[in-house]
């Protein structure tokens, strides 16, 4: 992980966007039938120091699930997913949530979730020094964005505003 500096300041750990977690999701089910995927977080929860703490639960023609471990101190960079909304709920610890404007600045706890809209710019950090665990269901496109992820590059990177509604 490499530690550099956003536009706003913050000094933050970063996650490698070519780092990439667990995304074997059908042994983690208990039961898979033609119609239901039933998963235990709990019993998924795993540090593995060499990704970023992404565990596939659940895999769906428009949805996904997943839960993100996220170590003390670590954060992703400030990002966004075309066509696809988030929705994140802190199972255990606490996130800290940033978004581009100020308003966006929110520190959530075990129980509380946020739903980001498509193509919104958006970074979570664990910046306490306990394990945060989110509970994270993403919708897919029908088909495949080019991209499935842009980092916010203040100087010269993507305007987030051409992104909005893809």
């Amino acid at each position: 992980m490499a530690t550099e500096t956003t536009g706003t300041g913050r000094l933050f750990k970063v996650v490698d966007e070519d780092v990439r977690g667990d995304r074997n999701y059908e042994e983690k089910q208990k039961v898979r039938t033609k119609g239901w995927q039933v998963v235990s977080i709990p019993d998924n929860i795993r540090i593995n120091p060499n990704t970023d703490g992404y565990i596939q639960l659940t895999n769906n023609r428009y949805a996904q699930c997943v839960i993100n471990v996220y170590q003390p101190g670590q954060r992703d960079e400030m990002h966004c997913h075309p066509g696809s909304e988030h929705i994140f709920m802190v199972f255990q610890g606490e996130l800290h949530l940033y978004g581009l404007d100020p308003e966006e600045d929110i520190i959530l706890k075990a129980g509380e979730l946020v739903h980001i809209n498509q193509s919104y710019f958006y970074q979570l950090a664990n910046e306490t020094d306990d394990l945060t665990v989110l509970y994270q269901v993403a919708t897919k496109l029908p088909k495949p964005p080019k991209k499935f992820r842009y980092s916010y590059r203040p100087d010269g990177g993507v305007d987030p505003r051409s992104l909005e509604g893809e």
